[in-house]
C-alpha cells in the first residue's frame, strides 16, 4: 500500500516512558512515513515549534514550567499545528475543556495503540483542514463586506468605521489626523460621453491609483458613486496636502480607452479637513464636504483645504 504523505509529529511528555510508549506505536502505523520529534521540556518544546512546519502534536497535559492547556493555547493562538491532548486518565472534564480551547483530539494513555493513535492522527489532521478552511471562508465572508467590489477599497460603512476607530485614537493620544474627500471631475460626462463600462474602468483605475499613491497606515474607501474617502492617520494639515497632490498629478496624467479605443483623460478634485478636538466623523466629513466644494467651484482638478 502506497503511503501517504510525510508528517511530522511533535510528541511533548515530560515522561521518558510515555514518549517512548508513543514512539513505538507510531512506528508501527504503516499508511504514513512520520519523522517524530519528541520534548520533555518547556524549551524543547519551543525550539521544536519555532525551527518550522509541525504537522501534529501530541500534548501531555501534564508538563513542568508550563502546562499542556497552556501550550494548548498558544498554539491554537498562532494557528501553528492541531493538537491533541494526552492525559494519564480519561477525565471527561478535562476532555471537554482541552475541546473547548482548541484541541482537535483527546486521548486517554491507558487506551493508547498503534490502531488508536492512527485513527486519531487522520481524524486531527482532517478536522484541522476543515478548521482552516472555515476560517479562511470566514476571512474572505468578511473581507467581501467590507470591500467594495467594482475599486477594491473599502466599501461606506468600513470606511467609516475605520474613521470612527482614528478619531478615538486621536482624541485619546492627541495625535494628528487628516481626511480627504475626493470626487471624480465631471463623471457624469464621462458616462454620457464613453459609457457606463468606460465610467466602471474609471473607477476601478481611480481605485487602484488610490492604492498605490497612499502610505500602508492610511486608509480608502469609496464613500458612494464616484466619491472617495482618504482616512489619513497622525498627519498634519501639511503633510496631507503633499498626499493629496501627489494623488491629484498621478490621477492627472493617466489614461483611458473606452470601447472603441478612444483615448481620454480623469482628473479629481480632494478636499481636506483635520481632526479638532471634540469633533465627530459627521463634522470631519462636512468640513471636507465644504472644501470639496470650494474645489469644484475654483476649476476642478485641485485640492482645497478647510478652514
Amino acid at each position: 500500500m502506497k503511503k501517504q504523505s510525510l508528517l511530522k509529529i511533535l510528541v511533548c511528555d515530560d515522561d521518558p516512558a510515555d514518549r517512548k510508549l508513543c514512539r513505538t506505536y507510531l512506528q508501527q502505523i504503516d499508511s504514513r512515513e512520520i519523522v517524530l520529534i519528541e520534548a520533555g521540556q518547556k524549551d524543547e518544546i519551543q525550539n521544536a515549534l519555532d525551527r518550522g512546519r509541525i504537522d501534529l502534536v501530541f500534548m501531555d497535559i501534564q508538563m513542568p514550567e508550563k502546562s499542556g492547556m497552556e501550550w494548548l493555547a498558544e498554539i491554537v493562538k498562532k494557528q501553528a499545528a492541531p493538537v491533541v491532548m494526552l492525559t494519564g486518565s480519561g477525565s471527561e472534564e478535562v476532555a471537554v475543556q482541552s475541546l473547548q480551547e482548541g484541541a482537535v483530539g483527546y486521548l486517554a494513555k491507558s487506551t493508547l495503540s498503534s490502531k488508536k493513535l492512527a485513527e486519531t492522527m487522520d481524524d486531527a489532521i482532517k478536522r484541522w483542514h476543515q478548521i482552516r478552511q472555515s476560517r479562511a471562508n470566514q476571512e474572505e465572508l468578511e473581507k467581501l463586506a467590507n470591500i467594495d467590489s467594482l475599486t477594491g477599497l473599502l466599501n461606506r460603512g468600513a470606511i467609516l468605521r475605520m474613521l470612527d476607530e482614528q478619531i478615538k485614537y486621536a482624541k485619546r493620544y492627541g495625535e494628528e489626523l487628516s481626511l480627504s474627500l475626493m470626487d471624480i471631475d465631471n463623471f457624469k460626462s464621462i458616462n454620457d460621453r464613453y459609457g457606463h463600462l468606460a465610467g466602471d474602468d474609471v473607477l476601478e483605475k481611480i481605485g487602484t491609483l488610490m492604492k498605490q499613491n497612499i502610505r500602508d497606515t492610511d486608509s480608502a474607501g469609496r464613500y458612494g458613486g464616484e466619491e472617495f474617502i482618504i482616512v489619513l492617520p497622525r498627519t498634519s494639515p501639511s503633510s496631507a496636502l503633499n498626499v493629496a497632490e501627489r494623488l491629484r498629478k498621478t490621477i492627472e496624467v493617466s489614461r483611458m480607452n473606452d470601447s472603441r479605443g478612444h483615448e481620454f483623460g480623469i482628473t479629481a478634485s480632494q478636499g481636506l479637513s483635520s481632526y479638532q478636538a471634540g469633533e465627530d466623523k459627521y463634522s470631519l466629513i462636512s468640513r471636507a464636504d465644504k472644501a470639496l466644494y470650494k474645489a469644484k467651484s475654483n476649476g476642478r482638478n485641485r485640492v482645497e483645504t478647510s478652514a
